[in-house]
């Protein structure tokens, strides 16, 4: 078995108002309690975080995935949208909804248009993000080809 480890650190000092700091080897980033949900809503959240994750995860696997089918100058722009609940007293992410416009060239069209199907499910199972929320947050892909 193959293991890597992502180390963050985290500081938080005081309550709900408060902000904190996320620190990784790359982020360096103000968190707090989203101002929709009482928060301060300065810097990022937890929920965005892993929406991020999951949408960076996504388009970085599609891309692999389209360059080993043969796809050349590859050009996709995403947006994705996950969506929160509040039941059973609980806050939970439900769903995530990727948004991929998928760009290659004109004389790979039809052929992307054939093998997109199978080349975004092959994309979602090698994403690490998926493979761990699977179960609890439903992950869908939703494709436009530019």
């Amino acid at each position: 078995m193959v293991q890597h480890e992502f180390k963050v650190n985290t500081q938080w000092s005081g309550g709900r108002e408060a902000v904190g700091q996320l620190n990784g080897d790359v982020l360096d980033e103000q968190i707090s309690i989203p101002s929709g949900l009482g928060g301060n809503g300065t810097g990022t959240n937890p929920d965005e975080l892993l929406v991020s994750a999951a949408s960076s995860c996504y388009i970085i696997s599609l891309a692999a995935v389209l360059e080993r089918s043969g796809f050349n100058n590859i050009d996709i722009q995403q947006s994705s949208i996950g969506t929160a609940v509040f039941e059973n007293a609980k806050f939970r992410m439900d769903n995530i909804i990727h948004y991929p416009v998928i760009e290659v060239e004109t004389t790979q069209k039809d052929s992307l248009v054939r093998k997109l199907p199978k080349l975004l499910k092959v994309a979602d199972n090698n994403c690490m993000i998926s493979n761990s929320i699977k179960g609890n947050v439903t992950v869908k892909i939703e494709p436009k080809i530019k």
